[in-house]
């Protein structure tokens, strides 16, 4: 099958030296994503990092500024300086783009890709097993797939390299400069197509400064975290940067059986940067990194009083037995970033490759007997290349154009234990395959000031990708082959981008939209008893039309921004619950043929407006429903079905979130007050299962820091959940048919000491 892939790679990717050739080539590969990035803020006038988007001015920067070497700390301003290439990105795009500074990450505890979405309005993540497999939603748009095998409608980068499986991304959120969720469709700048949106995590870049910090933290359930940076200039014109991270604690649930804890952590993750400084114009980035994660997994509750806790149950109260439920990760890689600067663009070049192994055990039904539960014990590789150029011709046309090339492979072993079910003899399911996948695009990005004020915005792609899945399930005891799948699936998509964006006045502009996306198909990777369990899953297609408004007045400090949506699916992928030949229960992927997103989102950000008051606020709704009635997946039937105007997965009604910050000056010395709430209503997981359906969830968080106004050390007491909140995250019905829920993590207080050196 390799062969198959690499061959039709080669084949699409033969007409690019044929581009790459021509005359034009200098005005292929630089401009910014928008009209907007000839209108940025002058480096030399930059503004303290806030959670939100700006929209700077019409001059244009022209040369990358140097970044400040010390570490985010709350004791002072921070000043985070971003590359010109990323600040056009991010903060002048013509759709909805919502940043999060590194010292607004840390000040809210934020750790990971999934806690983003608590603070980010329209988006969505929940651990739907032991915690590696996060399912992602921006605007309802993700994959609603627990098995981690697929990737979903959200594309997420760490430093420009796509990391097409959560586990990629496990523990690498460290030492971060901002991350910036992009909504709707992408590809046309960067990367890989996607139908809702991208998260791009930025890492702390080496400097020519000797400095960085080291931090100490302990807090509930016995927990210690310890992490350090260090930014050393080996010479003149090679810099180095080493982040660490570490934390180790106990966990906060407890087996009434065994009195043994679950969802402990026990996590590690380091990662090198190296910058080489080539020329004035030109340099390389060489990125290193490594992950462990021996936690204990959390376990689900499962509400039968006979095999599981029992309703109503206490909140940490799991009931896992003699189940061995453990995780053992790990898994790091290699990327190398090679960026040139011209006098009409930027040439950029990221091409990186990792590897990652996991051999977990979930107690996934929630009982101690074996009903349902998991091993996952498989080995993936991914790879990719992104290359492209921006330019900026003749002031008016501002041009992006690129190549993508990504491979990732697979080799599983999942096992279901199903040693109690009364209505058959007791078996495992094993799922053995390998699962490639490939991907190419070419794309283009332009922005056209037709006026001083209004701009046209024309994007395009190319993209073909090629799915491969070779293996099925079988009975361990028995060997017999219960289901089995060999096949290959292509598939090739035009997408593209218009829209108009005016300048109202000075710092304030509209913009408006029509876009399209898709994501490629995919299969069902778990063990099942039903071979069209296994069956492909058509690509999903994507049309989104987007009005908004940006403004930043107040020399940003005041920064508001609307937008209003409507999306339109074809063949939405989405998880479904259907029964099996054998009579038990079971998840697979199916479509929807038509379905429809509406709604609306709005975020402000007070910054310094009062003096030492810092505010941030957001508002999300959503309104997505099934408009195609869905009585069976691939042959198996729904019970009950989904009918028209369904609610779909993963998209909560309404979702909002505040934040306040305020300084009080105290002499040489600085005391910091934070207070944080974010609320989030329900939302069903999977369709045709009626126990799938979260609680609303709400949280309040209470920080208090200290230290000099140098910034040089700080002093922090935290407490995360303070009213102590219990609500379902993600639930759903088990094998032996009863309900199984995953609990909100309960009040967590800690404190943490901060040295900047």
């Amino acid at each position: 099958m390799k062969s198959s892939f690499l061959h039709r790679s080669f084949r699409f990717l033969a007409v690019v030296p044929t581009y790459i050739t021509l005359p034009t080539l200098p005005c292929l590969l630089l401009a910014s994503t928008s009209s907007l990035a000839a209108a940025a803020t002058p480096a030399a006038k930059t503004q303290p990092a806030t959670m939100h988007s700006v929209s700077p001015g019409r001059k244009h920067a022209t040369v990358t500024p140097r970044r400040k070497n010390t570490a985010p700390h709350m004791g002072s301003t921070e000043h985070l300086e971003v590359t010109r290439s990323h600040t056009h990105r991010y903060l002048s795009s013509p759709g909805t783009v919502n940043v999060m500074s590194g010292q607004e990450l840390r000040a809210l505890r934020i750790e990971s890709p999934k806690d983003i979405a608590a603070f980010t309005p329209g988006v969505t993540a929940v651990n739907a097993t032991s915690g590696s497999t996060p399912i992602f939603s921006i605007r309802g748009v993700g994959l609603d797939d627990y098995i981690g095998t697929n990737m979903g409608g959200i594309g997420i980068y760490l430093d420009g390299l796509l990391a097409p499986y959560p586990v990629f991304y496990n523990g690498q959120m460290l030492d971060t400069e901002n991350v910036a969720v992009e909504k709707g469709p992408q590809g046309f700048d960067m990367g890989r197509s996607s139908t809702g949106g991208t998260v791009n995590i930025q890492s702390v870049k080496p400097s020519d400064k000797f400095g960085g910090y080291a931090e100490w933290g302990y807090s509930s359930y016995n927990t210690n975290r310890g992490r350090f940076a260090v930014n050393v200039p080996i010479t003149n014109k090679i810099y180095n940067r080493t982040a660490f991270n570490y934390v180790k604690g106990d966990g906060w649930q407890k087996d009434i059986g065994t009195g043994a804890r679950y969802g402990s952590q026990d996590l590690l993750s380091i990662r090198n940067l190296t910058k080489f400084v080539i020329d004035d114009t030109s340099s390389v980035l060489l990125n290193l990194h490594y992950t462990r994660d021996k936690g204990t997994p959390m376990s689900p509750q499962d509400l039968d009083p006979v095999d599981g806790v029992g309703p109503p149950p206490r909140a940490n109260a799991v009931n896992v037995g003699k189940d061995p439920a453990k995780r053992d990760e790990n898994g790091g890689g290699v990327s190398v970033a090679y960026t040139k600067a011209f006098n009409f663009g930027t040439f950029t070049s990221t091409t990186g490759i990792d590897f990652y192994r996991r051999d977990d055990y979930d107690n996934y039904d929630g009982t101690s007997n074996e009903y349902g539960d998991y091993r996952w014990n498989d080995t993936s590789i991914a790879q990719s290349h992104d290359m492209h150029l921006r330019m900026n011709l003749a002031k008016i046309l501002h041009l992006t154009v690129g190549v993508y090339e990504s491979y990732d492979k697979i080799d599983g072993s999942y096992t279901s234990f199903r040693n109690s079910l009364s209505a058959t003899p007791p078996y495992w399911l094993r799922d053995q395959f390998s699962q490639q996948n490939l991907s190419t695009g070419l794309y283009v990005n332009t922005v056209t000031n037709i006026t001083k004020k209004l701009d046209f915005i024309a994007s395009g792609r190319l993209s073909y990708d090629e799915r491969g899945f070779n293996g099925g399930t079988h009975n361990v005891q028995t060997g017999e082959q219960r289901t089995f799948l060999d096949a290959t699936h292509a598939y090739h998509r035009f997408t593209g981008r218009v829209g108009l964006r005016y300048q109202i006045v000075p710092g304030t502009y509209a913009y408006g939209t029509i876009s399209n996306g898709y994501k490629p198909g995919t299969y069902f990777a778990g063990p099942v008893a039903a071979t069209s369990a296994l069956d492909y899953v058509k690509p999903e297609n994507l049309i989104a039309y987007e009005v908004g408004i940006k403004s930043s007045l107040l020399h940003n400090k005041l920064v508001v921004e609307g937008s209003l949506f409507d999306y339109e699916y074809h063949n939405r992928q989405t998880l479904f619950f259907a029964p099996m030949p054998d009579g038990s229960n079971s998840l697979t992927l199916g479509t929807i043929s038509r379905a429809r997103t509406r709604g609306g989102e709005i975020s402000s950000t007070l910054h310094n407006l009062v003096p030492n008051l810092d505010l941030r606020g957001s508002f999300a709704y959503l309104d997505a429903q099934a408009k195609s009635p869905v009585a069976s997946i691939n042959g198996l039937p729904l019970d009950p079905p989904v009918t028209h105007n369904s609610p779909l997965p993963f998209a909560p009604r309404f979702s909002w979130s505040a934040v306040a910050r305020y300084g009080i000056n105290m002499g040489l010395y600085r005391t910091t007050l934070q207070a944080s709430y974010t609320w989030k209503d329900n939302m069903w997981v999977a369709l045709g299962d009626p126990n799938a359906k979260s609680s609303k969830i709400s949280s309040l968080g209470l920080r208090m820091e200290f230290g000099p106004k140098t910034g040089k050390w700080s002093a922090a007491v935290y407490v995360d959940n303070l009213q102590n909140k219990h609500g379902t995250t993600y639930s759903f019905t088990g094998s032996d048919d009863n309900r199984a829920q995953y609990i909100q993590t309960p009040r967590w207080v800690g404190c943490d000491l901060h040295y900047n050196f």
